[in-house]
C-alpha cells in the first residue's frame, strides 16, 4: 500500500510537473531546449539545495528536497526523451513534410511508456520501494498489449526501417516482388505503388515491403536500363549483327545514344547464338518506346544484311524470307503504281508518260523500319526520292548539343524529298529517317537529269516546290528548337533533382553530437537551407513576372520527391517564398533575398542544394527564358558554384541563338 500511494503521489506531481513544463514551452520557446534548460536547472539545485537549507537550519527537510528534485529530474529527462522522440521519429522519419501521419493512439502509447518507466526509476532509485510487483503486472499488461498490436506495431517499425535507410521515396519508380510501379505514397502502415502502364494501384504493407527485394529504377539516377534478347542462326557472323544493330541505333529517337547500348553474346543455345542488347532510356515515360525502337532495329538490320533470326527453320521447311518479302513489297508498289505516283507529283505531272514510265522502270524501292535511315548528313547525292507509304522525317543536324537533331519537315505519300541536295549538286544536307514504316522509290540521279535536259520548265517547279517548303522547314525547325531546349531542361532537372537527394543525404548524415545539437537548437533544424532555398527559388521566380500555383506545385514536388527537409511542413515553406516573391528587391544583389543565400554556405553542400532547386524552378513553364538564366547566374556566383554557372552561361548563349535565328 505504502508504494502504491507513493505511485500515485508521483503520477500527480508527474502530471503538475508536465502541465507547468508545457505551459512554459507552448508558443514561446523550444520544446526540447527548454527541457534541456529545466535539466540543467533541477541538477544544479539538486547539489545546492542540502547546503542552502542546512545554512538556513532546516536540514531536516534536505532529504525529501533532494528526492523531489531526483524525481523532477528523471520525469525531465522523460520528457526531453518523448520531445526527442517527437521531433526526430513522429514528426521527422514518419511524417510528410510537417503532416503527423502515425495515429496518436501509437505516439500517445509510447509517451505513456516512456513516464511510467520514469515514475518506476524514481520509486526504485530514489525512494528505495520495491517494484518488483508492479512490473510485473505492467509487463503482463505491455504483453497483453504487445499482442494485440503485434501487426501494427511491426508495420510501424517496418516503416521506420524503410524511411531511415531512405531505401525508397515518393516518385521512385520500383519494382517490388515483381510488381512495377511509381511510389505513389508511403505512410505508417503501407506503401502505395502505382503502375502508370495499367493505372493500376498496389497497396505493400511496411513489413512485406521490409522484408522483400527492392530494385529501385531512379537510384542512384533517373536513367533507366533494360535489355533486349534474341538468338541470330549458326551461320550469322556476330560482329556483322553487332555492328549492323549499332548502326541502325545510332540515330535512335529514345534510345540513349550517350552511353551507347552495349552487347554481350550469351552463348549457344539449341537454335543459334544468343544475344542480349542492354540500352538506356530516360525514365518511365518512353519506356516501350525504347524497347519498340531496339526491336524495329533488330528487324532492319537483320533485313539489310540478310540475316535471320533462329527459330529451326529445318523443322518447318522455310525458305528465305528476305527474299519472299521483298517479292511482296515489289508486288504490292509495282511499276505501274510508281508510275501513277510519279503522274500526281509537280513537276513530273507535266513530262510525257513514256518518259515516266522509263523513270518508273529504273527506280528502285526501299523499305525501312525506324529508326533506319534512307541517307546521312554529308553523303553524297545520288537522285530523289518519292514516298510510296508511310512518312519519312528529314532531320537538321543541331549545334547545341551537337549530339541531337531537329525534325524540319515530315515527308508523306506522294512526296519528294532530297531535293536540296540534287538540285545544288551537294552532299547530303539532312537526316531522312523513317518516321513509320515507310516504302521510298528511289530515283536514280541519272534517271532524272535525263528529263530535266529534256523539259527545262522541271529544273524550275523543283526549285519552286523546295522554296515553297522552306517556310513550312523554319517554323518547324523552330518548334523542334524550343522543344528541344524543353527537353534539355526537363533533363537537367531530373540530373539536379538526383543532386539533391545526394547533397540532401549527405546534409542528414552528420555526426551523432552535431546531429544532436541541431535538435536542440532554437531554431527549426536546417531553417537556415530552407530560406535560402526559398530564396533562390523565389529570385527566379520573380525574374519571370509574378508567382503563380505552377511554381508553387514545383516545390511542394520537388521537396516531396528528393525528401528535402522532409520534417518540415510544407506551408511553412511556402510562405518563406511568398515573402521573398513579393519583396520589391527581390532582385537586387543587396536585397534581403540575396542576402538569405548567403546562410546556406555554412552548412555542408546547401550551396548545392539552393543552386539546384533555382535551377528546377526556371523554365517551370518550357525553356527557361533569359531573364531566368540570368537569374541563375546571379544566383551560382553568389554561391560560388562555378561549374553550375558555366553551364547556364551555355544554356544563354544556345536561347539567344534561337531568338537571333
Amino acid at each position: 500500500m505504502p508504494a502504491v500511494g507513493l505511485f500515485g503521489i508521483l503520477v500527480c506531481a508527474t502530471v503538475i510537473v508536465l502541465r507547468i513544463a508545457t505551459a512554459y514551452v507552448a508558443g514561446r520557446v523550444h520544446r526540447l531546449r527548454a527541457s534541456a534548460e529545466i535539466l540543467v536547472f533541477l541538477a544544479a539545485a539538486y547539489f545546492l539545495i542540502g547546503p542552502a537549507l542546512k545554512f538556513l537550519g532546516w536540514a531536516h527537510l534536505a532529504e525529501d528536497m533532494e528526492k523531489g528534485l531526483a524525481t523532477a529530474w528523471i520525469v525531465c529527462l522523460a520528457f526531453l526523451a518523448n520531445g526527442i522522440i517527437r521531433v526526430v521519429v513522429w514528426d521527422g522519419l514518419l511524417s510528410d513534410h510537417g503532416r503527423r501521419t502515425v495515429p496518436i493512439l501509437i505516439t500517445g502509447g509510447v509517451g505513456l511508456m516512456i513516464y511510467l518507466i520514469a515514475i518506476l526509476v524514481a520509486m526504485h532509485f530514489v525512494y528505495d520501494e520495491p517494484i518488483t510487483g508492479l512490473l510485473a503486472t505492467s509487463g503482463a499488461a505491455a504483453l497483453i498489449l504487445g499482442l494485440a498490436a503485434q501487426s501494427t506495431l511491426k508495420e510501424v517499425f517496418s516503416g521506420v526501417a524503410l524511411n531511415a535507410t531512405q531505401a525508397l521515396r515518393l516518385g521512385d519508380f520500383v519494382e517490388i516482388d515483381g510488381i512495377y510501379g511509381q511510389v505513389y505514397e508511403i505512410n505508417w502502415r503501407s506503401i502505395a505503388v502505382k503502375n502508370p502502364h495499367t493505372d493500376s494501384l498496389y497497396i505493400f504493407p511496411n513489413s512485406g515491403v521490409a522484408e522483400r527485394t527492392i530494385l529501385n529504377f531512379s537510384e542512384p539516377t533517373g536513367r533507366f536500363k533494360y535489355f533486349v534478347h534474341f538468338t541470330v542462326e549458326l551461320s550469322a557472323p556476330p560482329e556483322l549483327v553487332i555492328r549492323a544493330i549499332a548502326k541502325e541505333l545510332e540515330n535512335s529517337r529514345f534510345v540513349r545514344r550517350d552511353p551507347k547500348p552495349d552487347f554481350n553474346l550469351l552463348g549457344y543455345t539449341n537454335e543459334g547464338i544468343q544475344i542480349r542488347i542492354r540500352y538506356f532510356f530516360d525514365g518511365d515515360d518512353p519506356w516501350w518506346d525504347a524497347q519498340n525502337e531496339v526491336i524495329m532495329a533488330i528487324w532492319s538490320a537483320m533485313r539489310k544484311h540478310r540475316l535471320r533470326v533462329a527459330i529451326n527453320r529445318r523443322w518447318l521447311g522455310s525458305g528465305d524470307e528476305w527474299a519472299d518479302l521483298g517479292e511482296r513489297t515489289e508486288t504490292q508498289f509495282t511499276r505501274q503504281q510508281i508510275l501513277d505516283c510519279l503522274k500526281r507529283v509537280t513537276p513530273f505531272d507535266s513530262v510525257p508518260d513514256g518518259e515516266l514510265a522509263e523513270l518508273a522502270a529504273t527506280a528502285n524501292v526501299v523499305s525501312l523500319n525506324p529508326p533506319g535511315c534512307f541517307y546521312e548528313p554529308g553523303e553524297r547525292s545520288d537522285g530523289l526520292f518519292l514516298v510510296l507509304d508511310g512518312v519519312v522525317a528529314l532531320y537538321e543536324r543541331a549545334q547545341e548539343p551537337p549530339s541531337h537533331e531537329l525534325r524540319i519537315e515530315s515527308c508523306r505519300p506522294g512526296e519528294l524529298f532530297g531535293l536540296q541536295s540534287f538540285l545544288e549538286g551537294t552532299s547530303r544536307n539532312y537526316l531522312a529517317q523513317a518516321e513509320q514504316f515507310s516504302v521510298v522509290a528511289h530515283l536514280g540521279e541519272e534517271a532524272v537529269r535525263r528529263i530535266i535536259s529534256s523539259h527545262a520548265d522541271v529544273d524550275g517547279l523543283l526549285r519552286q516546290n523546295l522554296m515553297d517548303r522552306a517556310e513550312r522547314r523554319r517554323a518547324s525547325a523552330e518548334a523542334e528548337r524550343a522543344a528541344l531546349l524543353a527537353a534539355q531542361h526537363a533533363g537537367e532537372k531530373r540530373r539536379i533533382s538526383q543532386e539533391i537527394r545526394r547533397n540532401v543525404d549527405d546534409l542528414l548524415a552528420q555526426p551523432a553530437l552535431h546531429h544532436l545539437l541541431s535538435i536542440l537548437s532554437s531554431r527549426v533544424r536546417h531553417e537556415d537551407v530552407l530560406t535560402a532555398t526559398m530564396a533562390g527559388a523565389a529570385i527566379v521566380a520573380a525574374s519571370r513576372g509574378p508567382v503563380d500555383s505552377a511554381e508553387e506545385d514545383f516545390l511542394r514536388q520537388a521537396m516531396a520527391e528528393a525528401d528535402l527537409l522532409r520534417h518540415m511542413d510544407f506551408d511553412h515553406a511556402r510562405e518563406i517564398f511568398r515573402r521573398f516573391a513579393a519583396d520589391p528587391d527581390v532582385m537586387k544583389k543587396d536585397g534581403s533575398a540575396f542576402a538569405a543565400l548567403d546562410r546556406s554556405k555554412e552548412m555542408r553542400n546547401g550551396s548545392d542544394i539552393v543552386y539546384a532547386i533555382a535551377t528546377g524552378m526556371s523554365g517551370v513553364h518550357g525553356a527557361p527564358t533569359n531573364e531566368e538564366l540570368s537569374a541563375l547566374r546571379a544566383i551560382a556566383q553568389r554561391l560560388g558554384v562555378e561549374a553550375s554557372a558555366a553551364r547556364t552561361d551555355r544554356q544563354t548563349a544556345a536561347s539567344e541563338r534561337k531568338r537571333g535565328n
